[in-house]
């Protein structure tokens, strides 16, 4: 399929067709009068980004919809250029409000003719818990471990939310690690693949720690591991 192709409003097409995929949708499915048309690599990036708190690295986003570094780029570009996507600061991709207002809809409608599905993804992950002495500010332990690589692992994304700042790496086969900082100098690591180890787990400890402890007076607080099974984190697919 060319991937840069155009496609027509989603309202026309019959939503009785149970078959319907986003692969083998009709070639102008997403065109509309108000956006021109829209190629599935533009659609491939709203949905990774449909979380409005979440902003992506364009290494994590090459990563995660395994676009071609062109079709990525241009994508992106067409994306902003209508005002969907902003890029802040740090180089990292986000929606805008009405980049949000508009996936919800995006995905609304896929739904409803079965062009995606709703997937709820079962994972064991290990934990463990740092804090340090004296509590860091959020902000400060974000900014040194944001967008930073380690071992095979490569940065994603970063996300916001009322309690903590969660930075998320991803390594080739696919287990993650998610960073959850807290407002009190808590960090809570989380190491997700299929059989999660203690000599895994240890590894993201000991780089967050070699990189914290260089601050001056800064030291770390150590907590015990534990392993919980999730069946809350959704994808589209």
């Amino acid at each position: 399929m060319n991937m840069d192709q155009g496609y027509y409003d989603l309202s026309s097409f019959k939503q009785e067709d149970k078959s319907l995929k986003l692969d083998n949708l009709p070639d102008d499915y997403f065109y509309s009068l108000e956006y021109e048309y829209m190629t599935l690599p533009e659609v491939q990036l709203l949905l990774t980004l449909s979380d409005s708190n979440v902003a992506y690295s364009f290494s994590g986003l090459r990563k995660t919809t395994e676009l071609h570094q062109h079709q990525l780029t241009k994508a992106l570009k067409r994306l902003q250029d209508r005002k969907y996507l902003s890029k802040n600061d740090l180089g990292s991709y986000e929606l805008t409000n009405s980049g949000s207002r508009y996936t919800k809809s995006l995905i609304r409608d896929l739904l409803n003719v079965k062009a995606i599905d709703i997937q709820n993804n079962n994972y064991s992950s290990k934990w463990k818990r740092l804090h340090t002495i004296p509590p860091l500010e959020q902000d400060i332990i974000s900014s040194i471990l944001e967008k930073r690589w380690f071992g095979n692992f490569r940065f994603i994304y970063k996300k916001q939310t009322k309690s903590y700042i969660q930075l998320c790496w991803e390594d080739l086969d696919k287990n993650r690690v998610h960073l959850n900082i807290h407002k009190d100098g808590i960090i809570d690591i989380e190491y997700q693949e299929n059989h999660p180890s203690s000599s895994s787990i240890n590894m993201v400890v000991n780089w967050v720690s070699g990189e914290l402890i260089e601050l001056d007076n800064v030291s770390l607080d150590v907590y015990e591991d534990k392993i919980i099974t999730h069946t809350d984190e959704i994808t589209y697919n």
